[in-house]
C-alpha cells in the first residue's frame, strides 16, 4: 500500500486540514473509567470490497446501459434520478447478482491497497473486525425484511471475502444490519468504524464514538461530529493506526 502521503503519518503537527482534532474529544476524553477496546470494525462493501463497479457493470452488460460507477452521486444508487434503471429491473437485477459465484457477487475484488491496510493495521496491534449485511431480496426493499435471503451463495461468499482479506471469517467476521452497529460498539466499548455509509457514520459520530468514511462521490461533503472523511485510500492504514496511537497515548485503552 502506497503510503506517500506524509501528511497522514507521524505526530499531530503532520495532519491534513481536516484531520486535526483527530482522533474527538468524546474519545481521548470519555467518562473516567471508561476504556476503549483495541478493536477497528471495518464495513464490507465499498469499502474494503469494489460492489458498485461490479454491479453496475453487470447492470450494463444485461440491460445495455452505459452507466458510469465513478459518478454514483449517492449511496442509495436504486434512488439516483440519473439511475436508468426501473425499480423493477434493479430489483431483478440486484437479486440476481447477489446469487451468481460468476460475473456477480462471488467474482467481487478487494480495492487496491486493502489486503495491504489490513495487514499493517493488525501488525500495529490493533484487532480487525468486519460487520457486513449479506446482499439479497433483504436490500432491495430496503428495509431488510427478507431475512431469509440473508444466507447461500452471498455469504458463502462474503466468508471468502473475509479470507481473501487476510481475516478469519469465524472469528473476525459478522453478519449485522446497518442500523444495529452504533449500538453494538457502545456494548463492545469499540471507538472507530471504517464505513462508506453516510448515515453509518453519522449515527456512530452521534453516539459519540468515531467514524472513518472512505472517498467515494457520494462521501463527499459529509461533515458531522466525530466523522473524518479521507482523501484517499492509501490514508486508510495510517490513520487507523495514528488513531490508536492516541488513545494508546492518553491511558484510554484496554
Amino acid at each position: 500500500m502506497s503510503t506517500k502521503n506524509s501528511k497522514t503519518t507521524g505526530g499531530r503537527a503532520g495532519l491534513t486540514k481536516t484531520q486535526r482534532g483527530w482522533p474527538p474529544k468524546s474519545i481521548l476524553q470519555p467518562e473516567e473509567g471508561h476504556h476503549w477496546s483495541r478493536t477497528v470494525v471495518f464495513d464490507l462493501h465499498n469499502t474494503l470490497v469494489n460492489w458498485t463497479s461490479a454491479f453496475i457493470e453487470f447492470a450494463n452488460t444485461i440491460y445495455g446501459y452505459d452507466m458510469d460507477p465513478s459518478k454514483q452521486r449517492f449511496y442509495s444508487f436504486q434512488m439516483d434520478p440519473d439511475n436508468p434503471l426501473s425499480n423493477a429491473e434493479f430489483v431483478d437485477l440486484f437479486v440476481a447478482f447477489a446469487r451468481r459465484h460468476d460475473g456477480g457477487y462471488g467474482d467481487l475484488k478487494p480495492y487496491e491497497g486493502a489486503i495491504e491496510a489490513i495487514k499493517a493495521i493488525k501488525a500495529a496491534g490493533i484487532d480487525v473486525k468486519v460487520w457486513t449485511w449479506t446482499p439479497g431480496a433483504a436490500e432491495s426493499r430496503l428495509n431488510h425484511s427478507a431475512g431469509s435471503y440473508n444466507h447461500g451463495v452471498a455469504q458463502g461468499e462474503t466468508r471468502k471475502l473475509i479470507a481473501k482479506l487476510g481475516l478469519d471469517p469465524d472469528r473476525d467476521l459478522r453478519f449485522i444490519s446497518p442500523g444495529s452497529k452504533k449500538y453494538e460498539m457502545v456494548s463492545e466499548h469499540i471507538p472507530l468504524i471504517v464505513e462508506d455509509s453516510p448515515e453509518t457514520a453519522v449515527g456512530v459520530g452521534q453516539m459519540a464514538h468515531a467514524a472513518i468514511l472512505v472517498p467515494e462521490e457520494y462521501t463527499k461533503g459529509v461533515k458531522a461530529p466525530n466523522v473524518l472523511r479521507l482523501d484517499h485510500r492509501s490514508q486508510l492504514a495510517p490513520t487507523v493506526i495514528r488513531f490508536f496511537e492516541e488513545l494508546d497515548a492518553a491511558g484510554k485503552l484496554l
